[in-house]
């Protein structure tokens, strides 16, 4: 048996309108699913020029907020039970000075300027340590993530993930692309468990998402 994460709790299926969805889904052998879909970024862009926080760390703040602000992007699946998180952390892919792969691993904080201090300094160190640091044994393979990826060299429309055997935890992962400065619009690739979310849960996420965006501009 797992240990729940803090605040968290098993949701109760008897009243849950998922109950035969989660039984369905949760016993498909690839159980996730993917959408791809524009952000308009123009406004954010433009701000962080300007701005002392990057356009990246921006976009990740407000991505940790939108998923907080949205009770289907916390709810993972731990010993074949769906549970409702509290809270998440952003498990995000960054390139190191040899170009290959870290994963910093940035929590939630109430203001940009938090977020962006605590990013530097976490990006820092984890650029600084092997793949297999004492961060990413200690952290990796934790319910309470966010899986985001960047690639800001492709304006991709379609992104599939490597996957191991096995149905997971329902972490849902995200890949931002490039962002086009001729359109404002930035790619988002999204995964989800569909024993947990259909296409309406993804585009509610977005519309929060777009709105957190188009709110911090204003």
């Amino acid at each position: 048996m797992h240990s729940l994460p803090n605040d968290s709790h098993v949701i109760d299926l008897e009243s849950w309108p998922r109950k035969q969805h989660f039984a369905f889904f949760k016993e498909f052998s690839l159980p996730y699913f993917n959408v791809c879909v524009s952000l308009d970024m123009a406004a954010l862009y433009e701000q962080c020029k300007s701005a002392p926080y990057s356009f990246f760390h921006s976009y990740i703040f407000l991505t940790l907020e939108a998923c907080h602000d949205y009770a289907p992007m916390r709810q993972r699946i731990i010993d074949s039970c769906p549970i409702q998180l509290s809270t998440v952390r952003a498990s995000v892919v960054e390139l190191a000075d040899d170009d290959t792969l870290r994963f910093s691993y940035f929590e939630k904080h109430d203001s940009i300027q938090r977020f962006s201090e605590h990013a530097l300094q976490v990006a820092k160190e984890s650029k600084g340590q092997p793949f297999f640091s004492e961060a990413f044994a200690a952290t990796e393979g934790q319910p309470d993530l966010i899986h985001i990826s960047v690639l800001p060299w492709l304006n991709f429309t379609g992104f599939s993930h490597a996957v191991s055997e096995g149905h997971g935890l329902g972490i849902p992962k995200l890949v931002f692309g490039q962002y086009d400065k001729r359109t404002g619009k930035i790619p988002l690739s999204i995964d989800v468990h569909h024993a947990l979310m259909d296409g309406l849960h993804v585009a509610r996420f977005v519309q929060i998402l777009q709105e957190k965006i188009n709110d911090y501009c204003n």
